[in-house]
């Protein structure tokens, strides 16, 4: 990543520091260094997107448009493209960020990415929203907020040429970006037509500590984040849309990948885990609060994105075909189980061919006689004398 990118990281950490410290008086160094670090992000930042793919969406977009996906009134606003300079198995990958945070703020997602292989070329990522206000609740999810996220997805498969791109949204971004993919009308204004669903063109799609079921924070709608209409109230209309239909944010498989530890979107919500969706697959890990669910688990997501792609990794269990398995378990040979005695195999009829002249069926042999019995001579008795026979002398 560029040099704007390292100055987002070191404000951030300054900022945090700043927020962590108790006398104020001791730490307007930072306070200094903080300020010093916005001016010059303001001078010399504003995108991280490479010079080719900025000079394509110039030659294919308005200036209007090109100034909304870019957007050089942040920090980092955008990141990605560039050309390919070596062929590579992974597919591009949109980051959709969450709630008061900017394309510049996934930097760490990106490093991890790009130290196991994954080519920078195919990070790209925009920012919705007025980006990095961390006192901002007057968001919703609203109608400008999703096409901006649509355009966006588009724009990138148009540019890169891929027939399939993933897409990985972050808390609040998750439901934004499957509302996109959905498509249909606008929740917030039914005028509005996104556009059919973009499942076909998805591979494979991963929420991180996603607000897909809402936030358990918003029990009660204090806020425009938790208004019952595109807010992540429990029952807001917007989760509804989104949460009504079942397998349509990829083509390949979808992952949910939530912590146990967060407790900005929470675990559970509304008597549901907050971050599941219809058919996402779940990864739960222990004890994360909810940024570091978000940005340190980047190994964990790229294995998600390279689960079907050969040579790259290693599915996760979750992952495995069952049939598969269970059928490879049931052709192995066992020592427990006795072999069977395999019956001899009966011959298979020849059919007849049509046409062809029948033989003559060989004579049928008759069934031979059994011998009867022989029977027992009975012993002879000696014959009574005749009447008027002398008896013989000797």
């Amino acid at each position: 990543m560029s040099f704007c990118v390292v100055v987002v990281a070191l404000k951030n950490w300054m900022i945090q520091l700043v927020r962590g410290s108790k006398p104020i008086e001791a730490n307007m160094k930072w306070i200094t260094v903080a300020a010093a670090l916005a001016v010059i992000n303001t001078a010399t930042c504003g995108h991280d997107v490479h010079k080719h793919f900025m000079a394509w969406m110039k030659q294919h977009y308005t200036p209007e448009e090109v100034k909304a996906f870019v957007r050089d009134d942040l920090t980092t606003g955008s990141i990605g493209g560039g050309p390919l300079t070596k062929e590579t198995n992974d597919r591009p990958v949109v980051f959709v960020h969450g709630l008061n945070n900017e394309a510049g703020n996934l930097w760490k997602v990106a490093r991890v990415f790009a130290a196991h292989g994954f080519p920078t070329q195919y990070m790209f990522a925009t920012t919705w929203g007025r980006g990095l206000e961390p006192t901002n609740f007057n968001v919703g999810m609203s109608c400008a907020h999703v096409r901006h996220i649509r355009r966006f997805i588009e724009m990138v498969l148009k540019y890169t040429g891929a027939k399939q791109i993933d897409v990985i949204g972050y808390s609040m971004g998750s439901p934004i970006a499957r509302k996109a993919i959905l498509g249909g009308k606008c929740v917030d204004d039914a005028n509005v037509a996104l556009g059919p669903s973009l499942q076909s063109r998805i591979h494979t799609y991963i929420s991180v500590a996603g607000a897909n079921q809402g936030s358990y924070l918003c029990g009660l709608p204090f806020f425009e984040i938790c208004n019952m209409n595109t807010g992540l109230s429990c029952n807001s209309k917007f989760l509804a849309d989104i949460n009504w239909f079942k397998n349509y944010e990829s083509s390949y498989k979808s992952f949910n990948l939530a912590s146990s530890g967060d407790s900005v979107v929470g675990y559970m919500a509304c008597g549901k885990k907050a971050s599941e969706f219809p058919g996402g697959h779940e990864w739960k890990v222990e004890g994360m609060n909810h940024e570091q669910t978000e940005f340190d688990t980047a190994e964990i997501q790229l294995k998600m994105l390279r689960e079907s792609t050969d040579g790259k990794s290693k599915s996760r269990p979750a992952g495995k075909n069952s049939f598969a398995e269970v059928k490879k378990y049931l052709n192995t040979k066992r020592r427990d189980v006795k072999p069977l005695k395999t019956a001899k195999p009966v011959p298979k009829k020849v059919a007849a061919k049509k046409g062809a002249p029948k033989k003559a069926a060989p004579p049928k042999k008759a069934p031979a006689k059994k011998a009867a019995p022989a029977k027992r001579a009975s012993p002879k008795k000696a014959a009574p004398p005749k009447k008027n026979q002398k008896p013989a002398r000797h």
